[in-house]
């Protein structure tokens, strides 16, 4: 893989991302909108790092790009030492089954399949046999609180119990990126407050780092770190949440 480097604990100076200069433009001509307008930020190995902003900002078009499910025009986005912007689509494609796991807000699921299927995906694609594949994925069904629905498929489910689906999905493989768009958003404060705890767990683990976009104040406690976007860009990070929380937005 031409754009990779080793993937582990300690890896590179503590960088867990590193985005310089991103822009991404939508479109072409007279409609033609740019979305992303040179993003420069870094997330660290060992956090949970937020990303706030009004809507329309490029939150999600940036973590689409970070994840490698959404190419951009000009730049560099480097994940654990691998350069996203040296790799071809398949490339990219192999690295993020690896190594991320991306929390989509819309949460896709298969219809068709149960609970656990769903979750196995990730496992099954990296080779993982069936039947240690369902295993693990009962076992992290349990840890989101959903003891006992891994045969149901998501229409048995409601919308906070698929939110917890896709979030087991995204973390069954141990990646060492998580990326969330707003994981919470279909979560009462309970099952919100237990997501976010296992979500703190995983950041805090060796070579790890999760990245959230959010809305949702109740959770800003949970964030070691809080970019702020506006317009395009990320136009301050505060070192806690609670510099954002008392900071006039």
């Amino acid at each position: 893989m031409r754009g990779a480097a080793a993937i582990g604990p300690g890896t590179g100076t503590g960088t867990a991302v590193r985005v310089e200069r991103v822009s991404k433009v939508f479109g072409r001509g007279e409609a033609a909108v740019q979305a992303l307008k040179g993003v420069d930020f870094e997330a660290r190995q060992g956090e949970l790092l937020m990303i706030v902003g009004p809507s329309g900002c490029g939150k999600t078009t940036l973590l689409s790009v970070i994840a490698g499910t959404l190419e951009f025009n000009d730049g560099n986005v480097t994940v654990f030492g691998a350069g996203l912007h040296g790799m071809t689509r398949s490339e990219v494609t192999a690295f993020r089954g690896r190594h991320i796991g991306f929390i989509f807000q819309s949460f896709n699921l298969v219809p068709t399949l149960s609970a656990v299927e769903n979750v196995s995906i990730p496992l099954l694609i990296n080779g993982v046999a069936r039947r240690e594949a369902e295993a693990r994925s009962r076992a992290m069904l349990e840890k989101v609180g959903l003891v006992g629905r891994g045969g149901d498929t998501p229409l048995q489910l409601s919308g906070g119990q698929q939110q917890r689906v896709a979030i087991a999905r995204a973390l069954v493989h141990e990646p060492s990126l998580v990326i969330c768009d707003e994981p919470t958003s279909a979560l009462d404060r309970e099952n919100g407050r237990r997501v976010m705890e296992l979500m703190h767990e995983v950041a805090r683990a060796p070579g790890r780092c999760v990245i959230v976009v959010t809305h949702d104040s109740r959770i800003f406690r949970f964030a070691d770190r809080m970019a702020e976007m506006d317009d395009g860009r990320v136009a301050r990070v505060h070192e806690t949440h609670e510099t954002y929380e008392a900071g006039d937005h």
